[in-house]
Parts: structure tokens; C-alpha cells; sequence
């Protein structure tokens, strides 16, 4: 590549999100819409599409008998990237409104369709070189669906799941909410020396240009309605970013849907927490999602206010708790330290009721969520400075707070304890008072291993 030409493709994203902002400021305020739910209106897949000349009059050649071509591939692949760029509250009155594919008629007016079957195929569908240096990538995927009447259809997407092999047959559980762009004709990717198989044929009945192909495999999280493919952007070893916060939304919504008591059904007995915290182990790329529990004590409970009206419609939740649990561990070197216990950071959907919360508790606890990453904090020491530690991340779940019990009657020999603790209270008093400085001292110490406050994704916080 020409060393002039070499930022275009880094540029490209960043100046299309710019040019999408400016372009939707200009078509003015949402309409409002007759939603029963109360959800706001948006502008219409047919007027966004019209605005960027990508509506179906654009989209003639298409239609046409000409054999599938670049300039074909092109113009599907600019539809797909309008799609991705699309504002989030777009998309959600897109998804609202969308159609079944089965009653889809021949010639559709631009709305999404909603097909739900099996993914039978996944490749890699190579850009040509104009295309690619505009859209500063190399390639997007194909995917071949299958629905349960029959209907085959291809997919023209951003990713499909990491976990789906290319260039094999596959049978896994997939959703897609897509823009009807061709039928029966479609792009057919060229396998490489390196693939080891073949387009399926014949054409498929439709194609459709969609932003995701949701994958729902039949365990939790999937079987809660999550699309575990937003796994796959997740980032091990930092704070959480942009690419976390849709598969954080997404395990938070899941958790309340899964139904009480399921993910703890379903993570079993509490888990050792080498692994988790083992660099070494690589464990969260192998487990990520997955439901886990962990016991130990909560030393810290603050609720997180959620502000996005579309989170909130998301998850069906207004507020989560983020809460810090510290578990025991076999003795280990922490940066040189060793320690017997490990911070584990939890985001959860509620507290048991009448559970402490706030910055200073002390409450035993089991919880049971779902393994999202290990996550980054800085951690101040009693010197002042700050270094870096890591944690795992749970979302969700459920919370079994292990609460005192009250007013329980005691029996004969529990009234003798009762009287010769109560004989030692005067000559322990002073001891008390004594290393009451000590305690508040070693306290500090204690929480000062407290990771910093962490901060969910979305809030307009860093």
C-alpha cells in the first residue's frame, strides 16, 4: 500500500461515524411512535437508507438477471456498514417492527425481517480492493441459515461467532434480524489453499445484509435468550471498554430472564479461584459466559444507577449492585505479597432483602454468575502509590446471603456459655480498649486491597 493511502482504512470508520452524525442531525428529531410499551420512535429503515441513496430504487441492480458481480458485492457491503453504524435507539424500533421472513413478500419496502433456524455455514467473503481500502477492512462474513420451514438464506455480516468454525459444516441455533437485499442470488466466497471446503449450494432463497447473526446455544447464557457471540469482543486484562459493554448489557438482561435459583443450578458448588486469577491458565478464553460460584465475604455493596432509558429497557432493571467479594484462597504471591483471599468483583441485579450495603460490611456470601473477564483496576497502596491488579468479573446471578439468625432459643448449655462470657466481659474490656487502635489500623489495611470503584459501561464515565 502507497504510504499516502496507508491511514485510510484507520480513518475510515471514524470519519463514516461523523458523516452518519451530521447526516441524521439534519434529518431532524425522531417521530414519536404509538409504542404500547412506552418506547420512543425513530427515524424509518426506509427514509436512514434513502439518505445515503442505499433504498431499493438505489438498489436495482440487485434485482437484475446480470450474474453476481463486484460492483453486487459492493453494494451490499455499504448497506451492511449503514446498518452497524445506525444509532442503537434506530435499530431498536427497526427490531420492534420487524417482519417474519415467511410472510416477507417478493418485493419487501426496507424493513428488517426476523428469521430464526440453523447456521449450516460460515466464510469469509473477501472485499474487493477499492472496497476493502474504503471500509479499512479485508473482508466480512457469509453466513448460510436455514429456517425451520425450509427457507434457505444467506448472510451478509459484520462477524459471525468466533466459535463457528469456517469452511465446515456446522448445526448451531442462530437469529437474525436482517434488510431483504437480493433473492435468490448472492455473493459465493472462494476458498483459499488453506480452506478446506466449498460454498454450499444451490443460491440461496434469500439474502439479507444484517449487523449480527445472534448465536442462542441451548445453555446458559444462550438459553436465556443472550447472544453468546457478543462474547466475543470482550477484553481480558483491562478496565471494562467499548467492546464489553453490549455482552455486559446482554449477561445482565440474561440473568433476569434465566428465572431465580437457574444460574445457581447450573454453576454447582462453589469453584477454586486459581484458576480465574492464574495468568497462566488463560482461563476466561476458555469459560467465558459460563456460570460460576464463588463464597466468601462482601466487603463492599453500592448500587449503580442505570441511565440509558434503552439499558433499562434492555435489562428491565433501573439499577444493579456492584459488589466486592473477597474469597479464600491456599496462600499466594500477589505482587510479591502473600495473601490468603482474592477480590472477586460481582455485578448483580439485586440483594438478598435486608442485606447491608454500602462501603464498609462485612456479610458472608454465596454468588452465583456469569464469568464475563478478568478485570483491570488500580489499586492504591498504603504508601499512596498505585499499582495494577486484576479480578474476575461475575454478572448477574444469584445471592445467597448467609443472614444472622435472630431470637434463636438456646439450650441449657448455651445458658452456661452465655454466663461465663459474661464473667469475662469486665477483664476483656480493657484488653479491648487497649487494641482497639491496632484494629482500626489493621482495618485500613484491609481495606486499602479493596479494588477502586468499578464503573459499568454506558455511564458516560471512563
Amino acid at each position: 500500500m502507497n504510504p499516502p493511502l496507508r491511514f485510510l482504512p484507520v480513518l475510515a470508520v471514524p470519519l463514516a461515524f461523523a458523516l452518519i452524525q451530521v447526516v441524521i442531525s439534519a434529518m431532524g428529531p425522531p417521530a414519536a411512535a404509538a409504542d404500547p410499551e412506552g418506547r420512543p420512535g425513530g427515524t424509518s429503515l426506509a427514509r436512514y437508507l434513502e439518505t445515503f441513496a442505499l433504498d431499493r430504487e438505489a438498489r436495482e441492480i440487485l434485482e437484475s438477471e446480470r450474474a453476481w458481480g463486484d460492483d453486487h458485492t459492493a453494494l451490499v457491503v455499504r448497506v451492511l456498514l449503514r446498518l452497524m453504524l445506525a444509532p442503537p435507539e434506530f435499530v431498536e424500533a427497526w427490531q420492534g417492527a420487524a417482519v417474519p421472513i415467511a410472510s416477507l413478500a417478493t418485493k419487501p419496502e426496507d424493513v428488517l425481517v426476523h428469521a430464526v433456524g440453523s447456521a449450516l455455514f460460515v466464510a469469509e467473503l473477501t472485499l474487493p480492493d477499492e472496497l476493502a481500502l474504503l471500509a479499512g477492512r479485508r473482508s466480512v462474513d457469509l453466513v448460510r441459515l436455514r429456517t425451520g420451514d425450509g427457507t434457505t438464506i444467506d448472510v451478509v455480516t459484520d462477524a459471525a461467532p468466533r466459535a463457528w468454525p469456517r469452511w465446515r459444516d456446522i448445526d448451531e441455533p442462530a437469529e437474525v434480524f436482517g434488510l431483504p437485499v437480493a433473492i435468490g442470488v448472492g455473493p459465493t466466497p472462494m476458498a483459499t489453499a488453506a480452506d478446506d471446503g466449498r460454498w454450499p449450494t444451490p443460491p440461496p432463497d434469500q439474502l439479507l445484509a444484517a449487523a449480527r447473526v445472534a448465536w442462542h446455544p441451548p445453555r446458559l447464557p444462550g438459553s436465556a435468550g443472550m447472544d453468546v457471540g457478543l462474547l466475543d469482543t470482550v477484553v481480558d486484562g483491562q478496565k471494562l471498554t467499548g467492546g464489553d459493554t453490549e455482552a455486559f448489557y446482554a449477561l445482565l438482561a440474561a440473568a433476569g430472564r434465566a428465572g431465580e435459583g437457574a444460574i445457581a443450578k447450573a454453576a454447582g458448588a462453589p469453584a477454586s479461584l486459581i484458576p480465574l486469577i492464574d495468568p497462566a491458565e488463560r482461563w476466561f478464553e476458555r469459560h467465558r459466559g459460563e456460570p460460576i460460584a464463588i463464597e466468601g465475604v462482601a466487603l463492599r455493596a453500592t448500587r449503580i444507577e442505570i441511565d440509558d432509558p434503552l439499558r433499562q429497557r434492555q435489562t428491565g432493571i433501573d439499577h444493579s449492585w456492584e459488589v466486592f467479594v473477597f474469597v479464600n484462597t491456599p496462600l499466594i504471591s500477589v505482587g510479591g505479597k502473600a495473601q490468603d483471599r482474592y477480590p472477586v468483583v460481582c455485578c448483580l441485579r439485586t440483594l438478598p432483602a435486608g442485606m447491608p450495603s454500602g462501603p464498609t460490611i462485612s456479610e458472608p456470601v454465596r454468588v452465583a454468575g456469569f464469568a464475563l473477564k478478568s478485570y483491570a483496576y488500580p489499586l492504591r497502596t498504603a504508601e499512596g502509590t498505585e499499582i495494577r491488579r486484576e479480578a474476575p468479573l461475575l454478572v448477574g446471578g444469584d445471592v445467597a446471603w448467609q443472614r444472622p439468625r435472630a431470637g434463636s432459643s438456646q439450650d441449657p448449655l448455651g445458658w452456661v456459655f452465655a454466663a461465663l462470657a459474661a464473667t469475662i466481659v469486665a477483664g476483656a474490656a480493657l484488653a479491648v480498649w487497649a487494641g482497639r487502635r491496632d484494629a482500626r489500623r489493621r482495618a485500613a489495611q484491609r481495606r486499602v486491597s479493596l479494588p477502586d470503584r468499578f464503573v459499568p459501561p454506558g455511564n458516560g464515565r471512563s
